[in-house]
Protein backbone atom coordinates (compact mmCIF):
# COMPACT_ATOMS: atom_id res chain seq x y z
CA UNK A 1 0.00 0.00 0.00
CA UNK A 2 0.80 3.74 -0.87
CA UNK A 3 0.11 6.67 1.66
CA UNK A 4 -0.79 9.90 -0.20
CA UNK A 5 0.91 12.82 1.81
CA UNK A 6 -1.85 15.35 0.84
CA UNK A 7 -4.84 13.63 2.66
CA UNK A 8 -3.02 10.08 3.80
CA UNK A 9 -5.77 8.13 1.86
CA UNK A 10 -4.30 4.57 1.70
CA UNK A 11 -3.74 3.35 -2.53
CA UNK A 12 -2.93 0.58 -4.28
CA UNK A 13 0.73 0.00 -4.99
CA UNK A 14 0.60 0.66 -8.76
CA UNK A 15 -1.89 3.50 -8.26
CA UNK A 16 -0.77 6.95 -10.10
CA UNK A 17 -2.58 9.45 -8.23
CA UNK A 18 -4.81 9.78 -4.68
CA UNK A 19 -7.84 8.02 -6.00
CA UNK A 20 -9.10 10.71 -2.45
CA UNK A 21 -7.71 13.90 -3.57
CA UNK A 22 -6.09 13.25 -6.70
CA UNK A 23 -2.32 14.43 -5.69
CA UNK A 24 0.21 12.39 -7.76
CA UNK A 25 1.79 9.64 -5.78
CA UNK A 26 5.27 9.97 -4.32
CA UNK A 27 8.22 7.42 -4.88
CA UNK A 28 11.27 6.35 -3.54
CA UNK A 29 13.63 5.41 -7.03
CA UNK A 30 16.85 5.83 -5.10
CA UNK A 31 16.09 3.13 -2.87
CA UNK A 32 14.27 0.86 -5.13
CA UNK A 33 17.11 0.74 -7.50
CA UNK A 34 19.33 0.13 -4.46
CA UNK A 35 17.36 -3.04 -3.57
CA UNK A 36 17.66 -4.09 -7.25
CA UNK A 37 20.73 -3.70 -7.09
CA UNK A 38 21.45 -5.49 -3.63
CA UNK A 39 19.24 -8.56 -5.02
CA UNK A 40 21.69 -8.93 -8.38
CA UNK A 41 24.80 -8.89 -5.89
CA UNK A 42 23.19 -11.59 -3.31
CA UNK A 43 22.40 -13.63 -6.57
CA UNK A 44 26.07 -13.32 -8.37
CA UNK A 45 27.33 -13.97 -4.46
CA UNK A 46 25.09 -17.42 -4.63
CA UNK A 47 26.22 -18.44 -7.97
CA UNK A 48 30.10 -17.71 -7.61
CA UNK A 49 30.05 -19.81 -4.03
CA UNK A 50 28.33 -22.63 -5.80
CA UNK A 51 31.05 -22.83 -8.44
CA UNK A 52 33.83 -22.79 -5.78
CA UNK A 53 31.86 -25.60 -3.99
CA UNK A 54 31.66 -27.68 -6.89
CA UNK A 55 35.47 -27.49 -7.99
CA UNK A 56 36.31 -28.34 -4.46
CA UNK A 57 34.50 -31.21 -4.65
CA UNK A 58 35.70 -32.02 -8.51
CA UNK A 59 39.45 -31.88 -6.90
CA UNK A 60 38.93 -34.06 -3.96
CA UNK A 61 37.19 -36.76 -5.82
CA UNK A 62 39.22 -36.96 -8.26
CA UNK A 63 42.45 -36.92 -6.05
CA UNK A 64 40.73 -39.66 -4.02
CA UNK A 65 40.56 -41.73 -7.69
CA UNK A 66 44.04 -41.06 -8.70
CA UNK A 67 45.43 -42.36 -5.25
CA UNK A 68 43.56 -46.15 -5.82
CA UNK A 69 44.62 -46.19 -9.34
CA UNK A 70 47.99 -45.77 -8.47
CA UNK A 71 47.34 -48.85 -5.48
CA UNK A 72 46.17 -50.63 -8.21
CA UNK A 73 48.55 -50.78 -10.77
CA UNK A 74 51.33 -50.79 -8.78
CA UNK A 75 49.50 -54.11 -6.72
CA UNK A 76 49.77 -55.19 -10.66
CA UNK A 77 53.39 -54.92 -11.10
CA UNK A 78 54.79 -57.90 -10.17
CA UNK A 79 58.69 -57.04 -11.00
CA UNK A 80 58.87 -53.80 -11.58
CA UNK A 81 61.61 -52.16 -14.09
CA UNK A 82 65.19 -52.01 -13.62
CA UNK A 83 66.67 -49.06 -12.76
CA UNK A 84 69.82 -47.42 -12.82
CA UNK A 85 69.96 -47.20 -8.77
CA UNK A 86 69.41 -51.05 -9.04
CA UNK A 87 72.01 -51.58 -11.38
CA UNK A 88 74.49 -49.80 -9.21
CA UNK A 89 73.38 -51.30 -6.10
CA UNK A 90 74.41 -54.99 -7.68
CA UNK A 91 77.95 -53.54 -9.20
CA UNK A 92 78.92 -51.85 -5.61
CA UNK A 93 80.87 -54.35 -4.49
CA UNK A 94 83.44 -53.89 -7.48
CA UNK A 95 82.65 -50.25 -6.93
CA UNK A 96 82.96 -49.81 -3.52
CA UNK A 97 86.12 -51.84 -3.34
CA UNK A 98 87.64 -49.36 -6.04
CA UNK A 99 88.98 -51.96 -7.75
CA UNK A 100 89.13 -49.32 -10.58
CA UNK A 101 92.52 -47.83 -11.25
CA UNK A 102 93.84 -44.07 -12.33
CA UNK A 103 96.70 -45.33 -14.62
CA UNK A 104 99.94 -42.50 -14.92
CA UNK A 105 102.31 -42.93 -17.56
CA UNK A 106 105.40 -41.00 -17.23
CA UNK A 107 108.62 -40.68 -19.71
CA UNK A 108 112.30 -41.08 -19.52
CA UNK A 109 112.48 -37.55 -18.27
CA UNK A 110 109.64 -38.03 -15.46
CA UNK A 111 107.13 -35.79 -17.24
CA UNK A 112 103.47 -37.14 -17.37
CA UNK A 113 103.07 -38.45 -20.61
CA UNK A 114 99.37 -40.66 -20.46
CA UNK A 115 96.96 -40.94 -18.03
CA UNK A 116 94.01 -43.45 -18.39
CA UNK A 117 92.16 -45.84 -16.61
CA UNK A 118 92.70 -49.80 -15.74
CA UNK A 119 90.95 -52.37 -13.12
CA UNK A 120 92.21 -55.07 -10.91
CA UNK A 121 91.72 -58.54 -11.76
CA UNK A 122 93.38 -60.81 -9.32
CA UNK A 123 93.99 -60.44 -6.22
CA UNK A 124 97.66 -60.34 -6.20
CA UNK A 125 97.45 -57.12 -8.80
CA UNK A 126 96.97 -58.68 -12.18
CA UNK A 127 95.36 -56.10 -13.85
CA UNK A 128 94.16 -55.03 -17.10
CA UNK A 129 93.43 -51.67 -19.69
CA UNK A 130 93.94 -50.74 -23.00
CA UNK A 131 97.30 -50.56 -24.56
CA UNK A 132 97.34 -47.52 -25.90
CA UNK A 133 97.31 -46.20 -22.14
CA UNK A 134 101.00 -47.56 -21.72
CA UNK A 135 101.78 -47.14 -25.34
CA UNK A 136 105.23 -45.12 -24.90
CA UNK A 137 105.86 -44.58 -21.31
CA UNK A 138 108.97 -45.46 -19.31
CA UNK A 139 107.47 -45.68 -16.48
CA UNK A 140 103.64 -45.73 -15.19
CA UNK A 141 102.28 -45.54 -11.53
CA UNK A 142 98.48 -47.04 -11.09
CA UNK A 143 96.37 -45.66 -7.96
CA UNK A 144 93.22 -47.12 -6.26
CA UNK A 145 92.12 -48.85 -2.92
CA UNK A 146 92.12 -45.89 -1.20
CA UNK A 147 94.83 -43.82 -2.08
CA UNK A 148 97.14 -46.86 -2.08
CA UNK A 149 99.75 -45.97 -5.07
CA UNK A 150 101.31 -49.49 -7.09
CA UNK A 151 104.43 -49.34 -9.58
CA UNK A 152 103.63 -50.77 -12.96
CA UNK A 153 106.56 -53.26 -13.47
CA UNK A 154 105.81 -55.90 -16.47
CA UNK A 155 103.72 -56.94 -19.08
CA UNK A 156 102.22 -60.24 -18.98
CA UNK A 157 99.97 -60.23 -21.72
CA UNK A 158 98.75 -58.33 -24.73
CA UNK A 159 97.35 -57.77 -27.88
CA UNK A 160 98.10 -54.64 -29.61
CA UNK A 161 95.03 -55.64 -32.65
CA UNK A 162 92.32 -55.21 -30.31
CA UNK A 163 94.37 -52.73 -28.25
CA UNK A 164 94.08 -54.39 -24.89
CA UNK A 165 97.10 -55.25 -22.28
CA UNK A 166 97.63 -57.11 -18.82
CA UNK A 167 100.06 -55.81 -16.03
CA UNK A 168 101.65 -56.96 -13.16
CA UNK A 169 101.01 -54.09 -10.31
CA UNK A 170 104.04 -54.08 -7.93
CA UNK A 171 104.42 -52.50 -4.51
CA UNK A 172 105.99 -49.36 -4.41
CA UNK A 173 109.74 -49.33 -4.31
CA UNK A 174 109.50 -53.07 -3.87
CA UNK A 175 109.74 -56.70 -5.50
CA UNK A 176 106.74 -57.70 -3.89
CA UNK A 177 103.45 -58.55 -5.42
CA UNK A 178 100.35 -56.85 -3.17
CA UNK A 179 97.63 -58.97 -1.87
CA UNK A 180 94.49 -59.27 -0.74
CA UNK A 181 93.22 -56.61 -3.14
CA UNK A 182 89.80 -55.87 -4.38
CA UNK A 183 89.42 -57.41 -8.29
CA UNK A 184 86.48 -56.86 -10.68
CA UNK A 185 84.75 -60.22 -11.97
CA UNK A 186 85.48 -60.82 -15.50
CA UNK A 187 81.81 -61.61 -17.43
CA UNK A 188 81.12 -61.55 -21.27
CA UNK A 189 79.12 -59.65 -23.38
CA UNK A 190 77.37 -62.51 -25.27
CA UNK A 191 75.08 -63.22 -22.27
CA UNK A 192 74.14 -59.48 -22.82
CA UNK A 193 70.83 -58.26 -24.81
CA UNK A 194 70.57 -54.60 -26.56
CA UNK A 195 69.11 -52.28 -24.56
CA UNK A 196 70.41 -53.53 -20.91
CA UNK A 197 71.23 -51.18 -18.78
CA UNK A 198 75.52 -50.81 -17.89
CA UNK A 199 77.63 -48.98 -15.83
CA UNK A 200 81.36 -47.36 -16.90
CA UNK A 201 83.39 -46.29 -14.13
CA UNK A 202 86.94 -45.07 -15.19
CA UNK A 203 89.48 -41.55 -14.27
CA UNK A 204 87.91 -38.96 -17.29
CA UNK A 205 90.47 -36.29 -17.16
CA UNK A 206 92.08 -37.46 -13.84
CA UNK A 207 88.63 -37.44 -11.92
CA UNK A 208 88.88 -41.48 -9.70
CA UNK A 209 86.56 -43.52 -10.09
CA UNK A 210 83.56 -41.19 -12.08
CA UNK A 211 80.55 -43.58 -12.74
CA UNK A 212 78.58 -42.98 -15.83
CA UNK A 213 75.10 -45.06 -16.65
CA UNK A 214 73.87 -46.13 -19.95
CA UNK A 215 72.54 -48.95 -22.19
CA UNK A 216 74.21 -51.10 -24.43
CA UNK A 217 72.94 -49.70 -27.97
CA UNK A 218 74.44 -52.48 -30.58
CA UNK A 219 76.89 -54.95 -31.13
CA UNK A 220 79.36 -54.64 -33.83
CA UNK A 221 81.98 -56.73 -35.65
CA UNK A 222 85.19 -55.38 -36.95
CA UNK A 223 88.26 -56.83 -38.12
CA UNK A 224 87.62 -60.06 -35.88
CA UNK A 225 86.80 -57.30 -33.22
CA UNK A 226 83.90 -57.74 -31.02
CA UNK A 227 82.52 -54.05 -29.86
CA UNK A 228 80.00 -53.04 -27.64
CA UNK A 229 78.58 -49.54 -28.25
CA UNK A 230 77.17 -47.50 -25.08
CA UNK A 231 75.71 -45.15 -24.02
CA UNK A 232 77.44 -44.22 -21.02
CA UNK A 233 79.12 -41.34 -21.46
CA UNK A 234 83.09 -41.51 -22.09
CA UNK A 235 86.32 -38.66 -22.06
CA UNK A 236 89.73 -38.57 -22.08
CA UNK A 237 91.06 -40.52 -19.64
CA UNK A 238 88.34 -43.32 -18.98
CA UNK A 239 90.17 -45.79 -21.47
CA UNK A 240 90.95 -48.82 -20.12
CA UNK A 241 88.08 -48.37 -17.62
CA UNK A 242 85.29 -51.53 -17.37
CA UNK A 243 82.04 -51.32 -18.33
CA UNK A 244 79.73 -53.65 -16.03
CA UNK A 245 76.48 -55.28 -16.52
CA UNK A 246 73.20 -55.21 -14.43
CA UNK A 247 74.95 -58.46 -12.40
CA UNK A 248 78.30 -56.27 -11.38
CA UNK A 249 80.66 -58.21 -14.00
CA UNK A 250 82.81 -56.77 -16.19
CA UNK A 251 81.85 -57.25 -19.97
CA UNK A 252 83.60 -54.61 -21.57
CA UNK A 253 86.69 -52.41 -21.40
CA UNK A 254 86.19 -48.10 -22.56
CA UNK A 255 88.39 -47.73 -25.46
CA UNK A 256 86.91 -45.05 -27.56
CA UNK A 257 84.37 -42.05 -28.79
CA UNK A 258 83.42 -40.88 -32.14
CA UNK A 259 84.19 -37.25 -31.21
CA UNK A 260 81.74 -35.88 -34.66
CA UNK A 261 78.56 -37.99 -33.05
CA UNK A 262 76.01 -37.85 -30.06
CA UNK A 263 76.85 -40.65 -27.80
CA UNK A 264 79.05 -43.04 -29.74
CA UNK A 265 81.06 -44.91 -27.00
CA UNK A 266 82.56 -48.16 -27.83
CA UNK A 267 84.37 -50.84 -25.72
CA UNK A 268 86.03 -53.89 -26.35
CA UNK A 269 84.24 -57.02 -25.34
CA UNK A 270 85.73 -58.73 -22.04
CA UNK A 271 85.95 -62.16 -24.01
CA UNK A 272 88.87 -60.55 -25.78
CA UNK A 273 90.56 -60.25 -22.09
CA UNK A 274 90.40 -63.78 -21.31
CA UNK A 275 93.25 -65.20 -23.60
CA UNK A 276 95.86 -62.82 -22.48
CA UNK A 277 95.90 -63.87 -18.55
CA UNK A 278 97.69 -67.25 -19.54
CA UNK A 279 100.18 -65.13 -21.85
CA UNK A 280 102.88 -65.12 -19.07
CA UNK A 281 104.97 -62.56 -20.96
CA UNK A 282 106.47 -61.05 -18.06
CA UNK A 283 108.47 -58.50 -19.92
CA UNK A 284 109.66 -55.25 -18.30
CA UNK A 285 107.76 -52.13 -19.26
CA UNK A 286 110.97 -50.94 -21.54
CA UNK A 287 111.31 -53.65 -23.25
CA UNK A 288 107.91 -54.25 -24.22
CA UNK A 289 107.86 -50.87 -25.56
CA UNK A 290 110.48 -51.21 -28.14
CA UNK A 291 108.91 -54.39 -29.44
CA UNK A 292 105.88 -52.73 -29.61
CA UNK A 293 106.58 -49.84 -31.27
CA UNK A 294 108.76 -52.32 -34.26
CA UNK A 295 105.66 -54.37 -34.73
CA UNK A 296 103.09 -51.65 -34.85
CA UNK A 297 105.76 -49.81 -37.60
CA UNK A 298 106.13 -53.52 -39.58
CA UNK A 299 102.35 -53.59 -39.25
CA UNK A 300 101.96 -50.25 -41.00
CA UNK A 301 104.59 -50.80 -43.69
CA UNK A 302 102.90 -54.04 -44.35
CA UNK A 303 99.16 -52.65 -44.72
CA UNK A 304 100.76 -49.36 -46.85
CA UNK A 305 102.93 -51.71 -49.19
CA UNK A 306 101.36 -53.36 -52.13
CA UNK A 307 104.43 -54.56 -53.92
CA UNK A 308 104.10 -57.79 -55.16
CA UNK A 309 107.71 -58.98 -55.51
CA UNK A 310 109.26 -62.36 -54.40
CA UNK A 311 110.31 -62.22 -50.82
CA UNK A 312 113.88 -61.19 -50.45
CA UNK A 313 116.42 -63.13 -48.94
CA UNK A 314 116.56 -61.13 -45.42
CA UNK A 315 113.08 -62.16 -45.18
CA UNK A 316 113.24 -65.33 -46.49
CA UNK A 317 115.58 -65.99 -43.71
CA UNK A 318 113.92 -64.91 -40.61
CA UNK A 319 111.05 -66.28 -41.73
CA UNK A 320 110.35 -69.66 -39.54
CA UNK A 321 109.09 -69.56 -36.26
CA UNK A 322 111.69 -68.99 -33.38
CA UNK A 323 110.60 -72.44 -32.40
CA UNK A 324 112.65 -75.22 -30.96
CA UNK A 325 116.01 -75.77 -29.04
CA UNK A 326 118.96 -73.56 -29.07
CA UNK A 327 122.20 -74.13 -27.52
CA UNK A 328 125.13 -71.45 -27.48
CA UNK A 329 127.74 -70.04 -24.97
CA UNK A 330 127.12 -66.65 -22.36
CA UNK A 331 129.40 -64.53 -21.70
CA UNK A 332 129.90 -62.35 -18.05
CA UNK A 333 131.85 -59.20 -19.39
CA UNK A 334 132.37 -58.09 -15.83
CA UNK A 335 133.79 -61.22 -14.70
CA UNK A 336 135.23 -62.31 -17.81
CA UNK A 337 133.50 -65.86 -17.82
CA UNK A 338 131.83 -67.56 -20.25
CA UNK A 339 129.52 -70.45 -19.74
CA UNK A 340 127.33 -73.18 -22.25
CA UNK A 341 123.70 -72.03 -22.16
CA UNK A 342 120.44 -73.56 -23.94
CA UNK A 343 117.04 -72.43 -24.32
CA UNK A 344 113.87 -74.31 -25.34
CA UNK A 345 111.31 -71.89 -27.13
CA UNK A 346 107.84 -71.48 -28.76
CA UNK A 347 107.07 -69.04 -30.88
CA UNK A 348 103.55 -67.97 -31.80
CA UNK A 349 102.63 -64.63 -33.73
CA UNK A 350 105.71 -63.12 -32.46
CA UNK A 351 105.63 -64.17 -29.07
CA UNK A 352 108.06 -66.35 -27.82
CA UNK A 353 107.74 -68.83 -24.29
CA UNK A 354 109.83 -71.23 -22.71
CA UNK A 355 112.62 -71.86 -20.41
CA UNK A 356 116.49 -71.41 -19.92
CA UNK A 357 118.88 -73.58 -18.34
CA UNK A 358 122.48 -72.18 -17.77
CA UNK A 359 125.74 -74.27 -16.83
CA UNK A 360 128.44 -73.40 -14.04
CA UNK A 361 130.45 -71.17 -13.43
CA UNK A 362 127.26 -68.69 -14.22
CA UNK A 363 123.66 -68.81 -13.11
CA UNK A 364 120.33 -67.70 -14.29
CA UNK A 365 117.87 -70.80 -15.48
CA UNK A 366 114.57 -70.48 -15.55
CA UNK A 367 111.02 -69.56 -16.92
CA UNK A 368 111.90 -67.72 -20.29
CA UNK A 369 109.26 -65.11 -22.34
CA UNK A 370 109.83 -62.67 -25.38
CA UNK A 371 109.07 -61.19 -28.56
CA UNK A 372 110.30 -61.58 -32.36
CA UNK A 373 109.99 -58.94 -34.40
CA UNK A 374 111.27 -60.00 -37.86
CA UNK A 375 115.49 -60.44 -36.97
CA UNK A 376 115.05 -58.84 -33.66
CA UNK A 377 114.86 -60.79 -30.97
CA UNK A 378 114.35 -59.87 -27.17
CA UNK A 379 113.46 -62.01 -24.20
CA UNK A 380 113.48 -62.36 -20.06
CA UNK A 381 114.39 -65.10 -17.74
CA UNK A 382 113.15 -64.78 -14.47
CA UNK A 383 115.85 -66.71 -12.19
CA UNK A 384 116.93 -66.98 -8.67
CA UNK A 385 119.97 -64.67 -9.45
CA UNK A 386 117.89 -61.63 -10.58
CA UNK A 387 115.74 -60.99 -14.10
CA UNK A 388 117.81 -61.45 -16.93
CA UNK A 389 117.25 -59.57 -20.25
CA UNK A 390 118.75 -60.48 -23.68
CA UNK A 391 118.52 -58.46 -26.65
CA UNK A 392 119.80 -59.97 -30.35
CA UNK A 393 119.69 -60.88 -33.92
CA UNK A 394 118.71 -63.53 -35.73
CA UNK A 395 120.37 -64.90 -38.98
CA UNK A 396 119.11 -68.30 -40.08
CA UNK A 397 119.94 -70.74 -37.57
CA UNK A 398 121.87 -68.20 -35.34
CA UNK A 399 121.06 -65.78 -33.02
CA UNK A 400 123.94 -63.18 -31.46
CA UNK A 401 123.44 -60.01 -28.66
CA UNK A 402 123.84 -59.22 -25.44
CA UNK A 403 122.38 -59.00 -22.16
CA UNK A 404 121.62 -57.27 -18.67
CA UNK A 405 121.30 -58.89 -15.60
CA UNK A 406 119.01 -56.78 -12.77
CA UNK A 407 120.23 -57.97 -9.36
CA UNK A 408 118.42 -56.21 -6.35
CA UNK A 409 120.82 -54.25 -4.22
CA UNK A 410 123.74 -55.07 -6.09
CA UNK A 411 125.15 -53.39 -9.42
CA UNK A 412 123.60 -55.02 -12.40
CA UNK A 413 126.36 -56.98 -15.05
CA UNK A 414 125.86 -57.62 -18.59
CA UNK A 415 127.54 -59.55 -21.25
CA UNK A 416 127.18 -61.49 -24.61
CA UNK A 417 125.59 -64.37 -25.93
CA UNK A 418 125.84 -66.82 -28.88
CA UNK A 419 122.59 -69.51 -29.73
CA UNK A 420 122.03 -71.68 -32.80
CA UNK A 421 119.12 -73.64 -33.13
CA UNK A 422 120.17 -77.62 -33.05
CA UNK A 423 116.38 -79.16 -32.71
CA UNK A 424 113.51 -77.94 -33.89
CA UNK A 425 111.20 -79.06 -31.64
CA UNK A 426 110.18 -76.82 -29.02
CA UNK A 427 108.31 -76.93 -25.28
CA UNK A 428 104.43 -77.98 -27.39
CA UNK A 429 101.72 -75.34 -28.17
CA UNK A 430 101.09 -74.93 -24.18
CA UNK A 431 104.18 -74.46 -22.65
CA UNK A 432 104.40 -75.26 -18.69
CA UNK A 433 106.60 -72.74 -17.78
CA UNK A 434 106.80 -73.82 -14.08
CA UNK A 435 108.41 -76.66 -14.97
CA UNK A 436 111.36 -75.14 -16.07
CA UNK A 437 114.51 -75.97 -14.41
CA UNK A 438 116.88 -74.43 -11.94
CA UNK A 439 120.59 -73.86 -11.39
CA UNK A 440 120.46 -76.62 -8.97
CA UNK A 441 118.89 -79.48 -11.38
CA UNK A 442 121.44 -77.92 -14.30
CA UNK A 443 124.32 -78.42 -12.71
CA UNK A 444 123.59 -82.10 -10.97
Amino acid sequence: MIFCINCGARNEVDAIFCLSCGQPLYRDSKGAALRTKRKRRLRWLFFAASVLVGVIVLCILSFLGSSDLSKKTAGSLTEPPQTIPAVADKALPSITDKAVLTIVGTNRTGTSEKQGSGFILTADGLAGSNYHVLKGVSHAVAACCDGRVFEIRSVEGVDLDKDLVIFQLYEKGSQYKPHNLPHVILGTSRDSTIGERIITIGSPEGLENTMSDGILSAVREYDAVRLLQITAPISPGSSGGPVFNGAGKVIGITTFQFTKGQNLNFAVAAEHIQPLLNQNLNVSLSAFQSFADKTQREQARVAASHATEAPSEKSQSVARPLTGEFAGVVHNLPANVSAGFVILVNESDGVVSGCMGVKQPLFGSGPLSGFVDGADVSFVVVSAIGKITFTGRRKQAEITGTYIVEHEGSPNEDGTFTLRRIRSEGLGPNPNTASCPTDAEMNQ
